[in-house]
């Protein structure tokens, strides 16, 4: 959508907002979830910074890829479908902000599984090794294993058929390309946080990281539900043995014996 004139803009931005809150409702809950949880773990100012550094990562990717099949692979949005919603340079506004919460829960999730005891949770080192931050990236590619399946049938539920890949791929139609794709950018929206110094002088309320992992686990189901209704059988049993294989690992994790040394 080429926007000729301010008004032409916050009218499109006007709708954009209304649809998030109608049509993307899930986006919306999931980033206002975000915002509370973040807000209790790290504080406000943190929080908004993770939006413009994810946001801002999220956005090139997603416009580099439309473009040069770079990090995900070749799609296409079908603009058509989208009619009032804003693009920034081909990409709808409201598609980058998921990164924020999805990043921040798999980052959670990752922090959950390595600390095994209230002394590990109080060591700063935990919050921004680098290990946290690889395993955070890879808990947020294990969500978009589970969220773009569901989201490349949208024709067949509210999301709507808003893209297609040029090329489809061998899981459920999405190609392992846009699986590295995600660990890269997840990864570097992680770094990129840590560099600025996002991770250091953590002191989270108590609750904090259940409240991250109960928000990860929000979007499991939600995506796994749209899986169920689909009766995308196949979509749904893979789905959940993934979801298995973090149930095993929190198992796991629980059994441990407390230690204080982070590996």
């Amino acid at each position: 959508m080429v926007l000729h004139s301010i008004e032409e803009f916050f009218i499109s931005l006007l709708s954009t907002f209304s649809l998030m809150l109608f049509k993307r409702w899930y986006v919306f809950t999931f980033l206002a979830s975000y915002l509370f949880i973040a807000s209790l773990f790290w504080g406000l100012k943190r929080s908004l910074l993770f939006i413009l550094v994810g946001y801002t990562i999220a956005w090139l990717s997603e416009a580099s890829s439309i473009r040069n099949g770079f990090p995900y692979g070749y799609w296409e949005y079908h603009y058509e479908e989208m009619s009032g919603e804003l693009m920034v340079w081909g990409v709808p506004i409201w598609d980058s902000i998921s990164y924020t919460f999805l990043c921040f829960s798999g980052y959670i999730m990752a922090l959950f599984l390595k600390t095994r005891s209230q002394t590990q949770i109080e060591n700063p080192q935990i919050f921004y090794s680098w290990s946290t931050i690889f395993s955070g990236s890879a808990c947020t590619t294990l969500l978009d294993i589970i969220i773009d399946p569901v989201a490349h049938r949208g024709s067949e539920w509210f999301l709507g058929d808003i893209y297609h890949y040029t090329n489809e791929g061998i899981y459920f139609g999405i190609p392992l390309s846009n699986f590295a794709g995600w660990l890269l950018v997840s990864f570097c929206i992680l770094g990129c946080f840590r560099l600025l110094g996002g991770f250091k002088n953590i002191s989270p309320k108590s609750g904090a990281i259940k409240l991250g992992v109960a928000l990860y686990s929000g979007i499991f189901l939600f995506n796994w539900s749209i899986a169920l209704y689909l009766q995308a059988w196949g979509l749904a049993l893979a789905s959940l043995a993934w979801g298995l294989l973090l149930i095993f690992l929190a198992l796991r994790r629980s059994k441990q014996r407390p230690y204080n040394n982070i590996p």
